[in-house]
């Protein structure tokens, strides 16, 4: 897998998530099991998907640069966000916080983590394809 694939695939995910989370807030937290008891917690999914928006705007102009230490960069910090993202998808999970469907979130998170890890450490170039 090259990197560029890599990135499409984040990217995607990324604004896919991103929009819904910006968009039908309650309902994505009814799908994961959780009540929305406050206005401020819908607030906050809403900044969550806003974050996600961006994640998924960095990785697609990415997935096009020559630039290897770049990418390098953005790859380790995607690695290190999706890693805390899986580590907290586990506690929620484990804690009742969310459903089961916070088992898929996981992961997806340990998914993104290893394509991410497999890219850095192949050096695979973003202009590769596959």
């Amino acid at each position: 897998m090259s990197t560029k694939i890599y990135l499409t695939i984040v990217a995607v995910l990324a604004v896919i998530y991103a929009l819904a989370f910006i968009l039908i807030p309650d309902s994505m937290a009814e799908l994961y099991g959780v009540k929305m008891p406050q206005p401020n917690a819908t607030l906050n999914i809403q900044f969550f998907g806003s974050a996600l928006l961006s994640v998924g705007i960095i990785a697609w102009f990415a997935r096009e640069s020559g630039d290897r230490a770049t990418v390098r960069g953005i790859l380790i910090g995607l690695t290190i966000g999706d890693v805390v993202g899986c580590i907290i998808s586990i506690w929620g999970t484990v804690k009742g916080l969310t459903n089961a469907l916070g088992w898929s979130s996981a992961i997806l998170y340990a998914l993104l983590v290893l394509g991410a890890l497999y890219c850095l450490s192949t050096g695979a170039q973003s202009q590769k394809a596959a």
